[in-house]
């Protein structure tokens, strides 16, 4: 499997494309020589990520920069003109001791022989705005049935424990 390697990213961000119950989820990254990447993954991955992100920040004993106004959102280009787009079948999160910075590897197939890969390295202070966003993309979707817990589409939800009926029925 072909991996690209990033090295550190200039940027990365996480997003959802589409309507609730219909979005899409990647992560978005610019590398320091200008090359753009889209990873898409499930939101359970996406927030998976986030999680082991918080779990890495705690574990790393460094003083991060208090959250400032934060830098402009970069334009990417269209899908059709990325320089890599990877649909991730399987996502790995880690720490390079060696440079202090943390490693997503997004590969599409679930084995190490097939599809491509993408490598993304990024520091402590963008892994903290990145949880931060990924938080409030995650939460972004279709709210919980008060019920069950299951997402509630616009149209209604069937919910087991009130019968199959809504709440506002």
């Amino acid at each position: 499997m072909p991996l690209t390697e990033f090295g550190p990213v200039q940027h990365l961000s996480a997003d959802a494309v589409g309507q609730p119950g219909q979005r899409r989820f990647r992560l978005r990254a610019i590398s320091q020589g200008g090359t753009y990447a889209f990873v898409w993954m499930e939101k359970e991955q996406l927030a998976a990520i986030g999680e082991a992100i918080e779990t890495t920040l705690e574990h790393v004993q460094v003083d991060l920069d208090p959250f400032g106004p934060g830098e402009p959102e970069p334009v990417f280009p269209l899908e059709a003109n990325l320089d890599l787009d990877v649909r991730a079948g399987r996502l790995s999160l880690g720490l390079n001791e060696e440079t202090r910075r943390i490693v997503i590897v997004g590969a599409e197939a679930p084995t190490e022989t097939e599809g491509e890969a993408v490598s993304l390295e990024f520091d402590f202070d963008t892994a903290r705005r990145l949880r931060a966003q990924i938080n409030e993309v995650v939460a972004a979707g279709r709210p919980p049935c008060q019920f069950c817990g299951a997402p509630v589409d616009p149209e209604g939800h069937v919910c087991p424990r009130s019968n199959g009926h809504n709440p506002e029925e």
